[in-house]
């Protein structure tokens, strides 16, 4: 560093500027304690290389994605105080008591790895660690009393009285209460400069300025330049409160925060540029500490919540009175000065130079006097600013608001010749229409226009002089002025011509011709048919959206608002094959002053927008050159079934050149139970969270990609097995696409798809095909035997009525056999009988003639016939005979009886023969020539030889032989 560029900024120092703010102040969004569920002190802030922000917090290592919070408490639960990530994205966080750091772990969620195991035991209790620096392969803990290098999975302190720890380019720096600046080289720590110094003071920061100088900012005096081993004080101190931590933004700048008047923004020279504290929206005044990321945007951690300033945006906000929320309602920049009509008056703020960005304009706005109530619209008109306010209408004349028409409010003012100067301007009013003359270098009110008495606040002039004003709520007047000047005849034109509506018509003047917005597109009067058609040239721009305001720049740009967004239409930047391309500004969705829409393009760096808040600054060159890239994230995947499950916590392990990706040993293989999933996912572009609008497939089961949403999570329920990938992007609103971003996982099938499932239904189906096989083998055995046992029960059957028959037959035989026995016997009964009776005739006979032979004498022919009758009798007694006969009808009856009991005699058996016969006692006892008596006798006697008892039958006995 040259010697001379030391003294200037030595001398520049001299006199620090305590002066005045910018103009334009960044967006600021404030988190407090409800939107992050932590602590409310944040004391270090950090970013990794995938654009994710980490908190040192009172109650654990905050994360933020863009879209998620999402906190990480120290196993001691102590306060983080400070934090740093080396270059392999390792979150190391000191708290008291407690050293360590956060790694992703298997499932892509940060676990927490503790170093002070590593520490020796008469080392292994200290205080809160405040600061943390990577220095080449060192990681440092600065505590109040010892510094811990950790290295190589060790840990060496060095202790001391440290009241700071800084990275300055390639040097590491501390401050010692003792020895003062000191920087660590050659494993050791030794004095910056010859001498001691900074012994007594408390270092807040330590900038790199050029190659081998340092600014060096301190607690409570102010700020100290080292250059060549020499420390130089400054004074006095840009601050009155406590300046606890500083950080360099960009080359020309730094930042500070302090206690109790929020972040400074200061150059080198000590000058502030910008001061951000609670009047400007930060949410407290005491910072804590401060960070720029990855885009240059600011963060500041704060007493009380956690502020984003989006600092290096190209969207400011212009407030006139910080003391009171006006509505900004027109703009106009008119030699080298900015006035801004509000709902409070008018208001200028003089401006050093009318190039570049306006917003870093320095500048407190002054009340324009004479300017009360509502000022509606500025316009330049022969060199004056006209002013149309709520009492009337004024010009502005050396910065004092000078009455041309009091009474009737004004709300716009159109000359009636194009040409320099003009004679004849129309004033738009409450009641109708005015008219000034300019006569003489000066404005003369003319009075109203007799004619109309409606609220005109939209006028043009077409290229025929044709006046056009439309009313909200009435229609579209088509005006002609009189040759006087002094009337206007009007006609009214309402849906019945043309128009969609009756309502909310608004005509403009774009690419030199008349156009009106409507709800349902842009629409121009055709004079051959007298009614209004669809605009040629910007039905195709703008469809049928609803236009509620339009304004073409110098560069042929048309600014416009629809609804409650407000867009731009370029013709230089064909897109997607047309001839323009729209640029939404989604960052001022719901911003601009809805029904007094107001766009006043100055030049492509400074658009002045109207809002409800003041002023909106867009430097619209910044905003579209923007090579902000952008990412997306995915946060978080949560596998539900009968529990939630965290499947993927956000980190992946695998890094490529493009960043980090899944590896395949990161694919999670979940059960069927789990087949619902929740997917978060964000953007890293923190400040334009409105820009950025996600599609996302499912691959395996959506067929295509969403419709872009800005909606930051998705639910899938009810999945089938299968492998899916999840696939994500983002664009935002300039159409900048990310890369894809893809998360694969697998629903296992059910326990009955899996493969051992299926073995085990091939099993079983070759086990049912063998059962079935036996069983029909059984069933064949089974039809088989059952055939058998239906032949054999048929030949059985068969066989018996065989034998039935031969039974029947052998029965009817027997009957038959029987018959003829019983037959016989009954002849043979039958013939005894005769023989019987013939016996006794015979005997009679026989005695008859005995006793004629007696009484005749011997008479030979009655002696000849009682021979003859006793060889007749004789021959009835021929028993052999009979039993012969009996026996040859009764099967051998009489000789089985005889076989069985020989002790029967011949008149035994004759009784057996009798009684077989069924003869009766008397019948018996004819035939053996005995009486009843004897037969009895007989019967009992033979009852003895046949051994019967008393209850047996003798004739069922004799039955049986």
């Amino acid at each position: 560093m040259k010697i001379w560029w030391l003294v200037i900024l030595i001398n520049g120092w001299a006199i620090i500027a305590l002066g005045q703010n910018t103009i334009g102040l960044p967006q600021i969004i404030n988190y407090n304690k409800g939107d992050f569920q932590a602590g409310t002190q944040t004391w270090d802030i950090k970013q990794d290389s995938r654009g994710i922000m980490y908190f040192a917090n009172n109650e654990g290592m905050l994360t933020y994605d863009g879209s998620h919070w999402k906190i990480y408490p120290l196993p001691n639960k102590t306060i983080v105080r400070a934090l740093a990530i080396d270059n392999n994205d390792r979150i190391f966080a000191g708290a008291q008591d407690e050293i360590g750091f956060f790694t992703p772990g298997y499932n892509g969620s940060l676990t927490y790895t503790s170093l002070k195991n590593l520490l020796p035991p008469s080392q292994n209790k200290f205080a809160d660690i405040w600061r943390i620096e990577i220095y080449k392969e060192s990681v440092f803990f600065q505590a109040s009393d010892r510094i811990l290098e950790y290295r190589n999975n060790s840990i060496k302190v060095y202790p001391n009285e440290w009241l700071y720890l800084k990275k300055a380019g390639d040097v590491l720096y501390a401050q010692d209460k003792a020895n003062g600046l000191l920087q660590f080289k050659n494993h050791e720590w030794i004095p910056v400069g010859n001498k001691r110094s900074l012994t007594n003071v408390m270092v807040s920061g330590i900038i790199k300025i050029g190659t081998d100088s340092l600014l060096i900012n301190t607690q409570f005096d102010g700020l100290y330049f080292l250059h060549n081993d020499s420390i130089v004080k400054k004074q006095p101190a840009f601050s009155s409160s406590c300046v606890f931590v500083s950080e360099q933004i960009n080359p020309a700048e730094f930042v500070t925060g302090t206690t109790a008047e929020g972040c400074l923004v200061l150059d080198f020279n000590g000058h502030i540029v910008q001061k951000i504290s609670r009047t400007e929206g930060l949410q407290n005044n005491n910072v804590l500490c401060v960070f720029l990321d990855k885009d240059n945007n600011l963060w500041a951690g704060l007493n009380n919540g956690i502020s984003f300033i989006a600092y290096n945006a190209a969207i400011k906000y212009i407030t006139p009175n910080k003391s009171n929320e006006l509505s900004g309602y027109s703009t106009r920049i008119f030699d080298k000065q900015l006035y801004m009509g509000t709902s409070d008056g008018a208001y200028y703020v003089p401006l050093s130079d009318t190039g570049g960005d306006l917003s870093f304009s320095k500048g407190d706005f002054i009340h324009i006097k004479n300017s009360k109530g509502e000022v509606w619209r500025f316009d330049e008109v022969n060199k004056r600013i006209l002013m149309g306010q709520h009492t009337g209408s004024f010009v502005i004349q050396n910065n004092i608001s000078m009455p041309l028409a009091y009474g009737v409010g004004a709300w716009l003012f159109k000359p009636t010749s194009a040409v320099f100067p003009a004679r004849n301007i129309l004033v738009g009013t409450y009641t109708g229409l005015k008219m000034l003359e300019f006569n003489q270098d000066k404005f003369v009110d003319k009075g109203m226009l007799e004619g109309i008495s409606e609220s005109i606040r939209f006028l043009e002039i077409d290229n025929n002089n044709t006046i056009w004003a439309s009313h909200p709520y009435r229609g579209v007047y088509q005006l002609q002025l009189s040759p006087d000047n002094k009337k206007i005849s009007s006609q009214l034109f309402t849906d019945s011509a043309g128009l969609p509506s009756a309502l909310g018509n608004y005509v403009f003047k774009i690419k030199n011709r008349v156009v009106f917005a409507t709800g349902k597109g842009i629409y121009e009067f055709d004079p051959a048919t007298s009614r209004f058609i669809p605009s040629s040239f910007l039905t195709p721009v703008f469809g049928n959206m609803e236009i509620r305001y339009l304004n073409e720049d110098t560069d042929g740009n048309i600014w416009f608002c629809s609804g409650k967004k407000m867009g731009v239409v370029s013709f230089n930047a064909p897109a997607a094959g047309k001839p323009f391309a729209i640029t939404w500004i989604p960052e001022l969705n719901g911003k601009i002053l809805l029904g007094f829409e107001n766009i006043y393009a100055f030049n492509k760096e400074n658009i002045f927008i109207g809002s409800d808040k003041g002023i909106i600054h867009l430097n619209y060159e910044k905003y579209t050159t923007n090579k902000q890239a952008v990412k997306v994230l995915l946060g978080q995947v949560k596998a539900s079934g009968k529990s939630d499950s965290i499947i993927f916590g956000g980190y992946f392990h695998h890094r490529s050149a493009t960043g980090y990706q899944q590896g395949e040993q990161e694919i999670a293989a979940l059960s069927k139970s789990y087949n619902s999933f929740h997917f978060e996912y964000s953007s890293p572009s923190y400040g334009m969270q409105n820009n950025i609008e996600y599609s996302y497939q499912l691959e395996g089961y959506d067929s295509r990609w969403s419709a872009w949403s800005a909606k930051s999570e998705k639910d899938y329920t009810n999945l089938p097995d299968g492998k899916y990938i999840f696939k994500i992007k983002a664009h935002d609103n300039l159409g900048h696409e990310s890369d894809i971003v893809t998360y694969s996982f697998v629903v296992k099938p059910a326990w009955y798809k899996t493969i051992w499932a299926y073995v085990l239904y091939v099993l079983l189906f070759l086990g049912v095909l063998y059962l079935l096989h036996k069983w029909q083998e059984r069933v064949l055995h089974l039809q088989q035997r059952r055939f058998d046992e239906e032949q054999q029960r048929l030949k059985y059957i068969h066989q018996l009525e065989l034998e039935k028959n031969e039974k029947e037959i052998m029965k009817l035989q027997n009957e038959k056999l029987a018959s003829e026995i019983h037959f016989k016997n009954n002849a043979l009964a039958d013939a005894s009988m005769h023989l019987v009776e013939r016996g006794d005739a015979l005997v009679k006979v026989k005695d008859i003639l005995a006793a004629v032979y007696k009484k005749n004498g011997n008479n030979p022919e009655i002696k000849n016939a009682l021979l003859l009758l006793s060889d007749v009798e004789r021959n009835n007694a021929n028993w052999d005979q009979f039993a012969s006969h009996f026996d040859e009808i009764n099967n051998d009856f009489l000789k089985k009886l005889k076989n069985k009991f020989p002790a029967l005699t011949n008149t035994d058996l004759k009784v057996c023969a009798y009684l077989q016969l069924k003869l009766s006692t008397k019948e018996i006892a004819q035939l053996m020539a005995i009486s009843v008596r004897g037969v009895e006798i007989k019967r009992y006697r033979l009852r003895k030889k046949l051994n019967l008892t008393t209850e047996q039958s003798m004739s069922d006995f004799l039955n049986e032989m």
